[in-house]
């Protein structure tokens, strides 16, 4: 699944923290109002991370299920993205 970042451009992404980590994609912060939104581009919600995340992918896997936010950053690295 390809991510349609024109699409995420237009969103309201004030007070949202975006990072890659890995190849992952990564929003964090005020993302409730961009929910909807969100899901339709192919994003999923992390409960126990408290951000949504977009990997590729039509579905969630649980790869990363029982590391912190904290600890795929030490393994994989992070880049903080600016659209």
């Amino acid at each position: 699944m390809e991510l349609d970042i024109n699409k995420l451009k237009e969103l309201d992404l004030s007070n949202v923290k975006i990072e890659k980590i890995g190849n992952w994609l990564w929003l964090s912060g005020a993302t409730y109002k961009i929910k909807d939104n969100l899901k339709g581009l192919g994003f999923f919600f992390s409960n126990n991370k408290k951000a949504w995340f977009w990997n590729g992918q039509n579905h969630k896997t649980k790869k990363a299920f029982y590391k912190t936010l904290e600890e795929l950053k030490t393994k994989w690295g992070v880049e903080n993205v600016i659209l």
